[in-house]
Formats: C-alpha cells, sequence, structure tokens
C-alpha cells in the first residue's frame, strides 16, 4: 500500500460539520486494502481489520509450513520476523533495536512474563492507577501475595489521568523515591484518555524507579517513542491485534538494554534458562537465564501470525505512523462531537482528548451491552460494551474506536443508527 501523498492533507467533513479528518488518500487506500470488510467496523480497540496483504502473509506462510515443513518455513521467515522486532523498536524507544525485541501470545501474557521476572524485594511497593486492565490487575495482586509487596495508587486527576503535580511533590503514598516499580496502560482501554507519559517517565527516571509501559492501547496511535526518549521506560509490553491491525495471537515485550539483565528467569524452559550444576546451591545447582529478551522466548508459537503481523508492520510503517496517527486522533475528536449526546449518551472522557477511544455513557435505563449487539446484529456496525469488571475505575459504556480507514461518514451512519437502537424497542 502506498502512503498517501500531501495531496490527500485536506480532509473530510461530516454531514454534521465537524472539522476535516486529514489525509483522506491515506483513509482510501487503507480501506481499499481491505475491499473485503463486510461491516462498519468502528472497534479498532478490540481487534483493527486486517488488510488484504496480512491475510495473504499468513496463508502464504501456512503453505510453506505445509511444503517445507514447519521449522523450514520458519527459517524462511527469519529476515521478515526480525524486521518486525526492528520496526516495534522503532516505534517503542530510541534506545532500543531489534535485539530487544520478542515476541509473545499477548500483551497480558508478556506483561505476566516481565511481571513475574522483575526484580522486586519482598516487602517492596509498586505504583499502579485504577484504570490497569483487570488481567494485568490479577497479575499484580498474585505476586503481591507471593512476595508481600504493597500496590500503591498514583494520584490521578478526576478523569484518570495521573497527576503529574502531585506526584511531582510526593502528596499521599505514592512517594516516588519509596517505590520500586511504576507500572500503567498508556491509554486504557475503558476510557478515552492518554496518560501524560513523558512526563511520568521524566519523574520516574530521577527518582530512579523503572516503568514497565502497557502500550496494548496506545502502539499504533500514540507516540509512544517521546516517553522513552527520557529513559524512564525500563520496558514495553502489547499487542498486534488493535491498533496496528496485525493478527490475535501475538503480542510483544521490549526491555531496555541497559535493563535487561536485573531481570531474574521467567517460566523456565528449554527456551529461556539453563541449569548450572553447582555443588554449593540448594538442589546441587541453579537457574541461569539466557542473556536479553531471548529469556522470555517461546518455543512453540504461531509463527503465521508473527508472520501478519510483520506485514501489518510493514504497512503501518510505509503509511507514515504520524499520518496513522493524527487520522485516528482527528477520528476520535470527530466521534465525540458527533456522537456526544446523541439520544442521550454522554462523553466519557473529554471532547478535544487525542485518543482513538471514544466512550459514551448512557441514558438511564439503557444497557449498553445490548445496544452494541443491536448495532452489530441490525445496523452492521462493530463496537465494544464496557462493563465494571474491566478496570476498577470503569462505569458502563459503549465504547467506539475509528481506525485509518474510517470516515466521517462512518461516525453520521452510527449517530444514526445509535438514534434508532436507543428510542425504538428491539424487533
Amino acid at each position: 500500500m502506498a502512503a498517501a501523498g500531501e495531496a490527500g492533507t485536506s480532509g473530510e467533513a461530516s454531514a454534521g460539520g465537524e472539522e476535516a479528518v486529514p489525509f483522506p488518500d491515506l483513509g482510501r487506500r487503507w480501506l481499499a486494502a481491505r475491499e473485503g470488510l463486510a461491516v462498519v467496523h468502528l472497534d479498532a480497540a478490540a481487534a483493527g481489520p486486517a488488510s488484504q496483504a496480512v491475510v495473504d502473509a499468513q496463508t502464504s506462510h501456512l503453505a510453506a509450513e505445509a511444503t517445507l515443513g514447519s521449522y523450514g518455513a520458519q527459517e524462511r521467515a527469519a529476515e521478515r520476523l526480525d524486521a518486525a522486532r526492528a520496526a516495534l523498536a522503532g516505534l517503542l524507544d530510541p534506545a532500543l533495536a531489534e535485539a530487544d525485541v520478542a515476541f509473545h501470545h499477548c500483551a497480558t501474557s508478556a506483561f505476566t512474563a516481565l511481571l513475574d521476572a522483575w526484580p522486586l524485594p519482598r516487602g517492596g511497593r509498586v505504583g499502579i492507577v485504577p484504570s490497569d486492565f483487570s488481567s494485568n490487575l490479577l497479575a499484580l495482586r498474585a505476586r503481591a501475595l507471593r512476595d508481600g509487596l504493597e500496590l500503591v495508587d498514583l494520584p490521578v486527576l478526576p478523569d484518570g489521568r495521573i497527576d503529574v503535580d502531585r506526584l511531582r511533590r510526593g502528596d499521599g503514598p505514592a512517594v516516588l523515591d519509596r517505590l520500586d516499580l511504576v507500572t500503567f496502560p498508556e491509554v486504557p482501554s475503558q476510557r478515552g484518555i492518554v496518560q501524560p507519559t513523558v512526563a511520568v517517565a521524566a519523574l520516574c527516571r530521577d527518582a530512579g524507579v523503572p516503568v514497565l509501559l502497557d502500550v496494548a492501547q496506545s502502539l499504533g496511535h500514540v507516540d509512544a517513542t517521546a516517553a522513552g526518549a527520557t529513559g524512564g521506560v525500563a520496558a514495553y509490553v502489547g499487542t498486534s491485534r488493535k491498533w496496528l491491525c496485525g493478527p490475535r495471537g501475538v503480542g510483544f515485550l521490549a526491555v531496555r538494554p541497559d535493563f535487561v539483565d536485573r531481570l531474574g528467569v521467567p517460566a523456565p524452559t528449554g527456551y529461556t534458562a539453563r541449569w548450572e550444576p553447582d555443588p554449593v546451591a540448594p538442589g546441587g545447582g541453579r537457574l541461569v537465564a539466557f542473556g536479553g529478551v531471548g529469556r522470555f522466548d517461546i518455543g512453540e508459537a504461531p509463527v503465521a501470525a508473527r508472520v501478519g503481523l510483520a506485514a501489518a508492520l510493514a504497512e503501518h510503517v510505509e503509511a507514515g505512523p504520524e499520518r496513522v496517527r493524527a487520522r485516528i486522533q482527528a477520528l476520535g475528536t470527530a466521534a465525540r462531537r458527533r456522537l456526544g449526546g446523541v439520544a442521550g449518551w454522554r462523553l466519557g472522557e473529554d471532547a478535544a482528548s487525542p485518543s482513538g477511544i471514544v466512550t459514551l455513557r448512557p441514558p438511564r435505563g439503557i444497557d449498553p451491552a445490548a445496544i452494541r449487539a443491536r448495532l452489530q446484529r441490525e445496523e452492521r456496525i462493530l463496537t465494544t460494551a464496557i462493563d465494571e469488571t474491566r478496570a476498577r475505575d470503569a462505569v458502563p459504556a459503549l465504547r467506539v474506536s475509528p481506525h485509518v480507514h474510517s470516515t466521517p461518514a462512518d461516525l453520521d451512519h452510527l449517530a444514526e443508527a445509535l438514534e434508532r437502537v436507543t428510542t425504538r424497542p428491539a424487533p
């Protein structure tokens, strides 16, 4: 897919008269690459729609496995997989290189693997936020139970963003120089906010506290490299299937080379560690982690899905990450302006939030899950229903998340459909 030219910057406007959305040519090319799409896909925060090239890359690899053998096909794909890791490194942190990135099953499994290997003292203190994804919070609580850790909430503003001023002053229990780790999602999945990651990472760097950053909902539509450039982020976890529009079943982790050797052994396998005989040690030996992020390697993996992610990353880089981000953020703003107030639905975040995630809180007596189902069944529009189980600060909401292929006309269509399914009984 060719990158959009400057002629594509004039923008599109909806019937509602919102500001123009930039790079319409890029949007048209992105949609053409997904010509089989049979729904109005406004659900990138769940799983962005893959292009035909991504699908073809996966099927081609599966065909190679059938003809060359699984390991022969993997060897043939090695260059593409190396390029994918290099692309991820470039999107994350100026200090990272291809060798600092490892694939995993998903963002949650990557987070759990890193957390299990993180060098936390017994009784240590970990700074978290109320918007932590529920699966990550479970992993944090499990580690806290195991090692007597204290999970400490960082100060946040009413909308859920970290309060940088209070964090700097050390108000409350979250005094940075008394923490051993800070971890949070740069963009939570249940609310369209973007954390002030650059400022938080800089404060943590100055306090000597490493940051484990979850970019599952941010990479691809928020610039992560600005936070990485501070040197305050030690490690990252993310996923293929959301804003990068890759396949499901692939995640990744990345660790800065000046921090990785401080990590312990994750789940021990022949891919992550070796046994070193030691007559003095209990049991006559000890586990020794392999060097670098190789200690997080997964031996048996869906290589075809990784090849699909490689294809998606190549498309993302070719399209221009800056343009992709600008279009998605503009579509998020346009969606809030078009959808806020429709049939009594209220915005869940500031209208100008620089996020592609838009949340709508329901009118009294309306169930977002029922509305999501009707939008999909009756209108062929994909959205997501948020409930209280997603995070500690989650409230019932309808989540809308346009991607590059989306248009202001799609938002107009959703607004009209939302009015219908909210005000009329189900058939």
